[in-house]
């Protein structure tokens, strides 16, 4: 969920609302709208200091004054919401071991930004008045107002709540105070700095023609679905000569249910939106035109253009205003954020971090494959988690998964160098030194080439030349990389793949104890128990989660699928529980507990694909193992019996009569 909020950070307004109008609820409009306005004093009324704040913004190295501090109870609030939404979004919880610490991330990132931009506008006095915001707020609370009316027993139930109208007004003036500035800020330093010109709009439009008019172009059609190409074109016949309206013979012929009463008509369509063949000819239609009959995969359709709104050239963009509007505001946005990103260098302003964890997670990000930086926050976090080779008593577990995620990335920068030193190693003995000698673009070019031919040619010679200048190319790409990290010569090469793989067995030694203690803590979470059962997949309890964890996923597609499919689509994962499952059971290190605990996964999965037979074998094993594990097990597996011998004597008779009406049917 990292680019959750991001991406949806416009949208939750919307969704909250959203939310009250289904009566979903409905109580929370107040944490909701109190989210955006961060506190500025305390519980008890004493001014909050740095010290309570997650970072303060410096420029040119030295602190500013509030209001360019982002305190944790902002960033709290912030994202408490924000949690809350994303269960109502997608029906799930963030995993409280992760996602809060990534979430966290992303909030402070956003508050950053916004405080940059309000800086600006202080400087360039483009803050709004009172009385603008005001304004802009009432006009927020009426529609808000408005909206929960609309639903008469959500809005009885707000006002038994809340008491009063005006309470709820309050309320909503109140909390809409940061976020109503925040926008008019936002959008008056937006126009100030990435204001769009017909020129700036045309040069856009010119670089990206084809794909706004893949976005964009759209047509309005009717069509007349048939059976078959005769019959189509006689209906065109008759509709040409004017024997029938085009309407009359949609509603008549037309096997399309969905829209035959309704003239046919299917309403404005985008590019890649039918099949190809209606796409094509419903594009290139003329208005009025008659089209087909046009084959797809559903029949044979007459298609007739009622309107269309295409781009011959760049500058018909400018004839559809709804159109150029999504196009300006894009350009103003990318215009917007290159200039925030600009301002933000050219002015030196930085952050001097209070909340040390969220410290390490920003430069983090920041280093993102320099492998020597992460490699020093992994040390600098060793001296916080470990007390010697042990975990630290004291450590927060806030700071076992910042270290696990820095692990875990640098583990994986050291599996992309290995792999690209493989591949250098490997084919340094035997890739064609006249062929590595051409270089890389002229070996690209060439390999274009023969892959041309190779639509008409499988000789064997064409097969080997490909595989040779195919070795060349990857064998290039692999020395381009490693140059790139200080390796130049075999030698060099042999020592850094050792060097690497000493350094992952000891982080992967170390990650262990990180996750050890955090399952311990969180075995609940399901990227712990992922990520600890990749290093640690031989602890039957680890393997018990992990097999949970798979259980629940199939569950949830088969909500959505149907039991009936997952064997087709997820056999690997289903043998891979039932495996789990057995080895559990069979482990002399595993307690009886934990083999319990498998055999309860292995009998859910058991009921979910209905497979009798293991899970009869589950319960006998479980009554072996606590003959009063439940207190009714004989029953639940004589029934079982009964129900197998059952299904079988079924099977067994329709075999019978299949036999005897396939031997009535041959005599």
């Amino acid at each position: 969920m990292n680019n959750w909020f991001k991406k949806h950070e416009r949208l939750i307004t919307i969704i909250v609302i959203a939310g009250f109008l289904a009566g979903i609820v409905w109580w929370s409009v107040a944490t909701y709208v109190s989210s955006r306005n961060p506190m500025i004093t305390s519980q008890n009324g004493n001014t909050l200091r740095k010290e309570d704040s997650v970072l303060v913004i410096t420029k040119n190295g030295l602190e500013l004054d509030y209001p360019y501090w982002i305190m944790k109870s902002e960033v709290d609030n912030i994202t408490q919401q924000q949690a809350q939404i994303y269960q109502q979004y997608y029906g799930q919880q963030l995993d409280p071991v992760f996602d809060y610490l990534a979430l966290d991330n992303q909030v402070v990132d956003l508050l950053f930004d916004e405080k940059i931009v309000r800086f600006y506008a202080e400087q360039n006095d483009l803050l709004p008045s009172k009385e603008e915001v005001n304004n802009q707020i009432n006009i927020h609370v009426d529609q808000y107002i408005s909206q929960y009316k609309s639903n008469e027993s959500n809005w009885n139930n707000m006002l038994q709540y809340y008491g009063s109208e005006q309470n709820i007004r309050n309320i909503l003036i109140s909390g809409l105070q940061q976020t109503v500035e925040t926008d008019l800020i936002n959008n008056a330093v937006k126009d100030a700095v990435a204001s769009v010109s017909r020129e700036d709009a045309l040069a856009y439009i010119e670089q990206n023609f084809e794909s706004i008019k893949n976005d964009y172009e759209e047509v309005r059609v009717q069509h007349i679905l048939l059976s078959d190409e005769a019959t189509a074109n006689n209906i065109k016949n008759n509709i040409e000569s004017g024997e029938i309206t085009f309407e009359d013979a949609a509603s008549l012929y037309s096997i399309d249910t969905s829209n035959a009463t309704d003239s046919g008509e299917i309403g404005w369509i985008k590019h890649g939106q039918y099949e190809k063949t209606f796409e094509d000819a419903a594009f290139n239609g003329r208005v009025g035109e008659i089209i087909g009959p046009v084959q797809t995969s559903q029949g044979f359709h007459l298609i007739r253009v009622l309107d269309k709104k295409i781009f011959e050239k760049p500058e018909d963009v400018f004839l559809y205003d709804d159109v150029y509007v999504q196009v300006e505001s894009t350009i103003q946005d990318q215009k917007y954020n290159n200039w925030l990103s600009n301002y933000k260098e050219n002015e030196n302003f930085g952050r001097n971090y209070y909340d040390t964890k969220l410290m390490y997670m920003y430069e983090l990000t920041k280093a993102s494959t320099d492998v020597e930086r992460i490699e020093e926050l992994a040390k600098e976090l060793e001296s916080i988690v470990f007390e010697g080779n042990e975990i630290s008593m004291e450590v927060d577990s806030d700071y076992l998964a910042v270290y696990t995620m820095v692990v875990n990335q640098l583990l994986g920068l050291y599996n992309d160098r290995t792999i690209s030193i493989n591949q250098y190693l490997s084919l340094s003995e035997f890739v064609d030194p006249d062929v590595v000698s051409l270089g890389l673009d002229v070996i690209n070019n060439k390999l274009e080439e023969l892959n041309t031919q190779s639509t008409t040619d499988e000789s064997t010679y064409l097969l080997s030349e490909m595989s040779k200048y195919q070795d060349a190319q990857t064998y290039l790409s692999a020395k381009e990389t490693i140059e790139a990290f200080g390796v130049n010569t075999t030698e060099d090469a042999s020592v850094m793949k050792a060097e690497l793989q000493t350094k992952s067995q000891d982080y992967v030694e170390k990650l262990k104890k990180v996750l050890a203690d955090l399952y311990a803590q969180y075995p609940s979470s399901n990227t712990v128990v992922q990520l600890y059962y990749q290093l640690n997949p031989q602890d039957p309890k680890v393997k018990v989660s992990y097999s949970r964890l798979q259980l629940d996923q199939l569950k949830q597609y088969a909500s959505y699928l149907g039991s009936q499919y997952l064997f087709s689509l997820f056999q690997q994962q289903i043998t891979e529980i039932l495996v789990n499952v057995q080895t559990v059971v069979d482990s002399t290190q595993a307690a009886t507990d934990t083999k319990l605990e498998a055999l309860e996964v292995g009998l859910d999965l058991t009921d979910l694909l209905g497979l009798n037979e293991i899970k009869l074998s589950y319960l006998e094993t479980i009554k072996e193992i606590d003959p009063n594990y439940y207190t009714n097990i004989d029953s639940m597996i004589e029934s079982l019996q009964r129900e197998i011998q059952e299904a079988n004597n079924t099977s067994d008779t329709s075999t019978d009569t299949s036999q005897i009406a396939t031997q009535s049917n041959i005599q």
